[in-house]
């Protein structure tokens, strides 16, 4: 797998604390939405979005969560579409990292180029709660 160029970057925000669905000895499954605004670089620089999601987390006590994101998102002259993610998170010294895969699809004739695109999304959590976030997102090569 390589990656290729950067596509997107910017800050994103949970809407608040997620809502438990599930606690076990095997971990918790929770529900939650976030939201990011993403300033567009390389091949997608004037493409700035707003990305509005919802997910499912599952977190084992120790090791390795996983999770699934499904977004709308918004450009400011009106363009939008949908997009789809799995993402797996860790702890790296401490501190909560998580990457995740997302697919486009959209109608729009200017966004259509993001139809044929996987990318590959970086959070860094800003706080420990995951209140804020920095998002860098990458396209799959």
């Amino acid at each position: 797998m390589a990656l290729g160029e950067k596509l997107w970057e910017g800050k994103g925000k949970s809407d608040g604390p997620g809502f438990i669905k599930y606690v076990g000895m095997e971990g918790v499954a929770s529900m939650y939405s976030w939201s990011a605004q993403l300033k567009g670089v390389g091949r997608a620089k004037g493409v700035d979005i707003n990305i509005h999601a919802t997910g499912k987390s599952w977190m084992a006590p120790k090791g390795v969560g996983k999770a699934k994101d499904q977004a709308v998102f918004t450009t400011p002259s009106g363009d939008m579409g949908v997009l789809k993610g799995f993402g797996l998170s860790k702890m790296v010294q401490g501190k909560p990292m998580a990457v995740s895969l997302w697919h486009f699809m959209t109608v729009s004739e200017k966004l259509g180029w993001m139809n044929d695109v996987i990318a590959v999304a970086s959070y860094e959590p800003i706080d420990p709660m995951w209140m804020e976030l920095n998002l860098t997102i990458y396209e799959w090569k």
